[in-house]
């Protein structure tokens, strides 16, 4: 059995250091780290607080990895984690937010220090490398969110899909043909993460089968990027005369470049959007949603990983959750309109 001696041999480090990496008392050059980190996964290395894990069978305590792939968090994210920790709660788990970078470095000192019993995972990308390390090492974990291939997983992820072709419907039926999608950032679509890549795919899709145009768009989550992003789009595209948007933090910079063109909700321009039915009611005006059950997927994700946990079973399970077409104030029957020159 692999030693810290041998770590720091490998790594090619002072025992001290690799006693620094594991405890994260001092800090450590992330080049240093990443050495640590390898030698650990090749020596298959188990820390002794791993060894007390496993001579007492449990800590009774589960993490959720919560990194920030969007920059900022919105209130609705925060729905996952206070559903997951009041499940946690309710089965006598103690329960770990983990908000450190999202790399495998991370998720490896995680498992290794043996404070868990295992882990759920959000922020999910169609190849996640995450995901692969939690399989290999097998690991107890559950996925908030889903990868392109997902056998021996058990995760619970939001239908995007249905959701986004619900909305084109629904928008087609009042008379609108001319139709935009506000999307996660550019970064994240290009990172592969699912709920982006699965949103575009779906409207490209719905608005072709309906034979109507659709614009999609990239978006910022932080600051004027929904603003900024509207008010192009809008100088680009004045003949738009409604929008699906998928991420909370735009909705406020979306509405207020719609007003800025003069343009009024839901007369002259119609909006849907992904949210919570809490975050719909208290907006102005209320919004039409696709209800998105946060709160939800967090009890579920939370359920998944304790039942592994406890031996409730032995099979993967996977729950795909749908969202209703709740109508509000922001959505209306399309009503021409004189363009500006």
């Amino acid at each position: 059995m692999a030693t810290m001696a041998d770590i720091a041999e490998r790594a090619g480090v002072a025992l001290s250091t690799v006693s620094y990496v594991l405890s994260g008392k001092r800090s450590v050059s992330e080049d240093t780290r990443q050495r640590v980190f390898r030698a650990i996964a090749e020596l298959d290395y188990q820390p002794h607080a791993m060894a007390r894990g496993l001579a007492s069978k449990r800590t009774k305590t589960i993490a959720l990895l919560f990194p920030s792939l969007a920059k900022g968090h919105s209130e609705m994210r925060w729905e996952f984690v206070a559903r997951a920790a009041e499940v946690a709660a309710e089965h006598d788990y103690a329960f770990l937010l983990w908000t450190a970078p999202d790399n495998d470095s991370e998720i490896l000192q995680l498992t290794q220090q043996g404070r868990i019993d295992g882990l759920i995972l959000m922020e999910i990308k169609l190849r996640d490398s995450r995901v692969e390390l939690l399989k290999e090492r097998r690991y107890p974990f559950s996925l908030i969110g889903h990868c392109q291939y997902n056998d021996g997983i058990s995760f619970v992820d939001f239908d995007f899909e249905h959701a986004i072709a619900s909305a084109v419907d629904h928008l087609v039926e009042l008379g609108h043909r001319r139709i935009a999608l506000f999307n996660h950032s550019v970064d994240l679509l290009e990172a592969g993460y699912g709920p982006a890549v699965r949103s575009l795919n779906a409207f490209e899709q719905a608005t072709r089968a309906h034979g109507v145009d659709g614009v999609a768009v990239t978006c910022d989550s932080a600051g004027q990027g929904g603003y900024t992003t509207a008010q192009s789009l809008l100088a680009q595209h004045p003949e738009l005369s409604a929008a699906l948007v998928l991420h909370e933090t735009a909705i406020g910079g979306v509405t207020q470049a719609l007003r800025g063109a003069g343009l009024r909700i839901p007369d002259d321009f119609s909006l849907v959007c992904l949210i919570s039915a809490r975050l719909a009611e208290i907006m102005t005006p209320t919004l039409t949603t696709i209800d998105f059950p946060a709160a939800e997927m967090g009890r579920i994700g939370a359920e998944l990983l304790i039942q592994q946990l406890e031996g409730h079973f032995g099979q993967p399970v996977q729950h795909l959750l749908r969202g209703s077409l709740t109508v509000r104030q922001s959505s209306a029957p399309f009503r021409q309109r004189a363009l500006r020159a």
